[in-house]
């Protein structure tokens, strides 16, 4: 899920039965109004109401950061975010090991909404969505590259050459002028230069914003999942990141 967002693939044939998605401002730390949200989608929409072989949840947090995993110590995971995010009581400090970038993701998720969709679907996996999207990037096989994922009111912004991670992070944003500012810093930060440098987007663009894109970047390519292409352009990058494995030895779950 992203935001109020939900794909239905069949694992076997690689076929998307169903997605759908929900107009919604996530609130603030409001995560019971969030929870009673995402519990009325479940009791109103048939499909839901199965027990799934697998169900991976991404919720969209910017509540996340990667460490060095030799420094990583999970007893130290909440002071660490605690450091760099303001922690809600409800949130659930969670961790993963990537081993391809040589590091550990912390992150936080509402407590709330794991539990009112473990009440639909227990055998669920809670992820932040930074990770599919880092997974994405990292399997391309340009030197260097980005992936902006755009929304209202955040974006995730990843930079890598090579194989190497040069930055994955996230920023509030308020419009769509305020997300070039972050991509364009970044940039500059790391000497890239947007001609030779591969973009990838996902995310709910205009026209307009594509537009703005291309004529910037020599390359702009909407980031989806080669294994299934959804009919449309738009729709892709609504809803692709679904469909990106979470990480290496998640893929076949």
């Amino acid at each position: 899920m992203n935001g109020l967002s939900f794909v239905v693939q069949d694992k076997t044939t690689k076929e998307c039965i169903v997605w759908e998605y929900f107009p919604y401002t996530i609130p603030g730390n409001d995560y019971n109004d969030w929870a009673h949200e995402i519990d009325g989608i479940f009791r109103r929409t048939d499909t839901l109401q199965k027990h799934f072989a697998h169900c991976e949840v991404c919720l969209d947090t910017c509540k996340h950061t990667f460490i060095p995993s030799p420094l990583f110590k999970p007893e130290q995971a909440v002071q660490v975010l605690k450091q760099l995010f303001s922690i809600a009581d409800l949130d659930e400090i969670n961790h993963m090991d990537i081993p391809s970038a040589g590091a550990t993701c912390i992150y936080a998720l509402p407590g709330p909404i794991s539990n009112t969709i473990l009440k639909r679907q227990r055998d669920a996996r809670f992820y932040a969505s930074i990770l599919p999207l880092y997974e994405f990037l990292r399997t391309q096989k340009d030197y260097s590259r980005a992936l902006l994922c755009y929304g209202e009111t955040q974006i995730h912004l990843i930079l890598m050459q090579g194989d190497k991670l040069l930055l994955c992070n996230s920023y509030a944003v308020d419009r769509f002028s305020t997300s070039l500012y972050f991509l364009f810093f970044a940039l500059k930060q790391w000497q890239l230069n947007p001609h030779s440098l591969s973009l990838y987007i996902t995310g709910p663009f205009k026209p307009a914003h594509l537009r703005q894109l291309c004529s910037f970047f020599s390359s702009v390519t909407v980031a989806s999942n080669n294994e299934f292409l959804f009919p449309t352009e738009s729709v892709n990058l609504q809803f692709a990141p679904h469909l990106f494995p979470v990480c290496a030895s998640s893929a076949d779950l």
